[in-house]
């Protein structure tokens, strides 16, 4: 049958139009590489789970982000992983660069960012950039942080009981350091309630003190002082929740999480990271009672 040529072009609109099903993280092909990996000793766990958390960082990244929230949580995961060696500046400046989120958003949320939809990446093309960015950015941060670790991670090293070499798998704590999961946690509540704004001023002046605590004392000290006294309007307007907050609110409360925690987070993981003890936890079993 012969094709016509208006049929012609709306094959190749079509073919044009059309993503590739599945362009994100190859999860399965990784857990075929991971699986071949050699079994050995764990003489120095710390190291293993921390390049685990690594690949779940590489995984977030690559499958991209459902809008710009997300990522500036993403950013505060990858501080504590990284051991702050992805710096908070640099997921702020991907944060306020409109080309940058049109290729880091996945969802509808990325046309925002462009002026013409016609300006957007293909979904391959989206993902090619941020593996790019992976090569480029993440890799080198995290292979910073495992040159940081190696050689204050503990070597577990026993002639008579294997059992003293914990298992990477069952550890929770970041690079093995309780002291990583405590400013994680509050880091994490910190932004969290940031994202989502305050019922008033009071509240904002308590979670700046609670934010001191989660950064280590690395955000700005006179940072409360300036939007609640400098910027009392501003402040009013979009961190304290009021009527028609949905307009302009969260993408201020965004922007202002993005430029004044993630670096202080950054910083403060860092800190953290260099004086806390590591914790090798076991694996729970059942215990015989062997008393007579």
């Amino acid at each position: 049958m012969r094709t016509r040529p208006r049929e012609v072009k709306r094959m190749i609109d079509d073919a044009h139009d059309r993503q590739p099903e599945d362009v994100g993280f190859d999860s399965s092909d990784v857990r075929r590489l991971q699986r071949s990996l050699p079994e050995t000793t764990n003489l120095r766990a710390a190291l293993q789970k921390l390049t685990s958390d690594h690949v779940e960082l590489v995984e977030s990244f690559v499958d991209g982000f459902d809008s710009r929230q997300e990522f500036v949580r993403w950013g505060q995961r990858a501080a504590i992983h990284t051991l702050g060696e992805l710096s908070g500046e640099w997921v702020a400046d991907r944060a306020f660069t409109g080309l940058d989120m049109s290729a880091l958003v996945t969802t509808d949320a990325r046309r925002r960012w462009v002026d013409d939809p016609s300006e957007l990446y293909p979904a391959d093309r989206a993902a090619d950039i941020r593996r790019g960015v992976v090569a480029t950015e993440l890799l080198p941060a995290c292979s910073s942080a495992v040159r940081r670790l190696r050689w204050s991670a503990v070597e577990y090293v026993s002639d008579t009981d294997d059992t003293l070499q914990p298992d990477p798998a069952v550890q929770q704590n970041p690079a093995m350091r309780p002291a990583l999961s405590e400013v994680h946690e509050r880091q994490r509540w910190a932004l969290d309630r940031a994202l989502e704004g305050f019922d008033s001023l009071d509240a904002l002046t308590v979670w700046g003190q609670r934010l001191t605590e989660a950064s280590y004392a690395e955000v700005d000290g006179d940072l409360i002082t300036r939007i609640t006294v400098d910027e009392a309007e501003t402040t009013r307007r979009f961190l304290v929740v009021g009527e028609g907050d949905e307009d302009h609110g969260p993408f201020f409360r965004t922007s202002f999480a993005a430029a004044y925690l993630l670096p202080a987070f950054a910083s403060a993981a860092r800190e953290v990271a260099d004086r806390a003890g590591e914790l090798a936890e076991q694996e729970l079993t059942e215990v015989e009672d062997k008393r007579l």
